[in-house]
């Protein structure tokens, strides 16, 4: 089992210098819930595969709120592990941030792009 934070111990370290919140959702979740933790950094799970080296040396949060049963930040938190990185899962993910009442922000969706005449 991987290690857990939970959203109160979260809201106490926001804005700590020494954490990074990695978002993981993918684009449909992303784009279907237009909120996500303050502060946090949007990364799929691809790209921390391949780019885990460029992240800053924090404690890492890993949310994804794709699967019911959290295996997808399960999965990010234990190859972030494997790397050498310390990361802990967030329990309940973005789900249980936001009906916890914890702080959002809203981010922007993409343009859609104009219809040719």
């Amino acid at each position: 089992m991987e290690p857990i934070i939970v959203c109160a111990e979260l809201y106490m370290r926001l804005g700590d210098d020494e954490v990074l919140v990695l978002d993981c959702r993918d684009a449909a979740d992303w784009e279907r819930y237009d909120l996500h933790i303050p502060g946090a950094l949007r990364m799929t799970a691809s790209e921390i595969a391949r780019d885990h080296h460029m992240l800053p040396d924090d404690e890492l949060i890993v949310l994804c709120g794709c699967s019911p049963d959290s295996r997808d930040t399960r999965r990010v938190c234990r190859l972030l592990r494997m790397k050498g990185r310390e990361a802990v899962c967030l329990e309940g993910g973005l789900l249980a941030w936001v009906t916890g009442g914890f702080p959002t922000e809203r981010h922007h969706r993409a343009p859609v792009a104009a219809m040719p005449r």
